[in-house]
């Protein structure tokens, strides 16, 4: 997973097209430039979320991080950008 404060998304990923859309995310087809493998990408405006969701935010990833099973999408990586 990609904590590093330097790493930017467009250093490993090149986006695509848009797949879906809520009130404070796009979701966006991408691709691993490393390998070719196809990613959905969410991309949250965290500028929108209050402090306590951003919070919720966070805690939700540690916890897809830890989840395994074939029905669950699971988390590959995260980088938080400005």
């Amino acid at each position: 997973m990609a904590q590093n404060p330097t790493t930017k998304f467009t250093d490993n990923y090149e986006l695509k097209e848009e797949l879906g859309k809520g009130a404070f995310s796009v979701v966006r087809r991408c691709v691993q430039k490393s390998t070719g493998l196809d990613f959905a990408s969410k991309i949250i405006n965290t500028k929108k979320l209050s402090a306590r969701d951003f919070q919720k935010l966070e805690r939700e990833a540690r916890i897809c991080r830890k989840l395994q099973h074939p029905n669950i999408v699971r988390l590959h990586d995260s980088i938080q950008e400005e």
